[in-house]
């Protein structure tokens, strides 16, 4: 698998050409999601959140998955998208207040050309604050639900890539994911290897060598321009963190109709 820094232009034209037809207007979709945060200590061990009412939570083994809720978005143009996360109790503790989230498609995944996202987050814990946390996100379940057609107020769920943690010991598995936390390493900026554990390891906190990991269960659109694109269409929808790899796809089909323009001229 090549993982060197790109945008999913060159994966998405190959796929796409011979399919272009017009131009493609930017847009801007929006999500809601609902998943799980799992952190694990150096060696892949799951972490226990002790605050209730995760530490309760039979499904999740009392603690060692916490749900969250949050949102995204994604510029079609340029691959880049914004999220949230609203904030949950940790480690008894008081909460974990993410903010300033960032995501940007950079390039090929297991699941699918141009399915790699790197995420950029934020949080505020236990007095502690810019704790920075950086991981790499497989959206290809997603990235599958946007070609197929998804529109406003759809979920996209039970497809995808498997979470980096899903073979975790406990025995926790989520099953495949629209969006997915890899076993991928990233500085922030590019992809730096593959340790096997899910997650990326912390550079700073009270966490340092740990790996937080934010899967995404389901991804239900909610905003967006209906218009008809390639075989479907970008529906209507707000900010969440995975139409990354969408952007960066259309900055290559772009590429491509001027490319012809100019042939033609």
């Amino acid at each position: 698998m090549n993982i060197k820094k790109r945008l999913l232009n060159v994966a998405v034209i190959s796929s796409l050409t011979g399919a272009l037809a017009t131009p493609v207007q930017a847009e801007i979709l929006t999500f809601d999601f609902d998943g799980l945060f799992t952190i694990v200590t150096p060696s892949g061990l799951p972490v226990q959140n002790t605050s209730y009412p995760y530490y309760g939570d039979t499904t999740w083994g009392y603690g060692k998955r916490t749900q969250i809720t949050g949102s995204m978005s994604l510029d079609t143009a340029t691959g880049a998208g914004y999220g949230t996360i609203a904030p949950f109790e940790f480690f008894a503790s008081g909460p974990a207040v993410a903010h300033d989230i960032t995501l940007q498609a950079v390039g090929d995944g297991a699941g699918g050309p141009g399915s790699l996202v790197i995420g950029n987050l934020i949080f505020d814990w236990n007095g502690g604050s810019n704790i920075n946390i950086e991981i790499v996100l497989d959206a290809a379940g997603l990235f599958g639900c946007i070609q197929s057609g998804m529109a406003p107020s759809e979920t996209c769920s039970g497809v995808g890539a498997l979470g980096g943690t899903d073979g975790m010991k406990w025995n926790l598995p989520m099953g495949p994911l629209p969006v997915a936390t890899s076993t991928l390493d990233t500085d922030g900026v590019n992809i730096t290897g593959d340790d096997g554990i899910g997650g990326s390891p912390m550079d700073n906190g009270p966490f340092t060598g740990f790996n937080a990991n934010f899967d995404m269960l389901s991804v239900t659109m909610t905003g967006g321009l209906d218009c008809p694109v390639i075989g479907g269409c970008l529906g209507e929808v707000p900010v969440p963190a995975a139409v990354w790899l969408f952007g960066s796809g259309f900055i290559g089909l772009m590429g491509v109709a001027r490319r012809r323009r100019d042939n033609i001229a």
